[in-house]
């Protein structure tokens, strides 16, 4: 069962198309999954409409919006043909929703070790201000505790972790802000393979802080 979801206001802002494109593709994600949101976004267009006659225009890559907001009126469920198919040499993106296998670079995925139970692929889509990424915590992984400098948006895709504040199972929407603590520990019978939204680089603590300045923040 889906527990957490995007508030109100982030969903008058996806409604309005106001959003930066990395949080937009995490909203959609999760609708993937979520009926709730899917219905509760329909109401909230008409004021997300009058959000955007006085929103500032940004600039994507050509596509790429349309790709989003193709979605965004009926967002299909997870088992849905991609609408364009990417030769991805990856297991993972056999168990992504559709809409995000999308997103994801032709060949292989870039995947870097954080730790011993985490791995990082970033997905570039021209995004300038935030990081847009897969994280896989393998069955019963522990993630470094770490401090976050910004804000981070957690879609969980496959299997389930837990931390200090609750348990996250598949379609579960979690916003982290600023200065939150916490340290993921993935379920011990399935590996967790999430989305994130990054705005500013986590910062590791206690023993593990040593290894902060090889730690990346990649936009783009």
């Amino acid at each position: 069962m889906i527990r957490n979801h995007p508030d109100a206001d982030l969903l008058v802002e996806y409604s309005a198309g106001t959003m930066d494109i990395a949080p937009m593709i995490s909203v959609t994600t999760h609708l993937q999954f979520c009926d709730s949101c899917r219905r509760a976004v329909g109401p909230l267009s008409s004021v997300g409409g009058e959000m955007l006659e006085h929103a500032d225009g940004v600039a994507v890559s050509e596509g790429l919006l349309d790709k989003v907001l193709a979605c965004l009126d009926e967002p299909g469920s997870p088992d849905q043909e991609p609408q364009s198919s990417a030769d991805v040499v990856d297991d993972v993106a056999d168990v992504l929703p559709s809409y995000l296998r999308q997103f994801l670079p032709v060949g292989n995925l870039a995947w870097r070790s954080l730790s011993p139970s985490l791995k990082v692929a970033p997905i570039g889509i021209g995004e300038k201000v935030h990081e847009l990424a897969l994280h896989r915590i393998k069955v019963g992984g522990k993630v470094p505790e770490h401090n976050h400098k910004g804000s981070e948006i957690t879609v969980v895709l496959k299997g389930s972790f837990s931390d200090e504040d609750g348990v996250y199972q598949e379609g579960d929407f979690i916003v982290r802000e600023a200065g939150d603590v916490h340290q993921p520990i993935a379920a011990k019978n399935e590996e967790c393979i999430c989305l994130s939204v990054l705005a500013a680089p986590i910062k590791l603590t206690g023993i593990k802080r040593l290894l902060n300045p090889l730690l990346t923040f990649s936009p783009g």
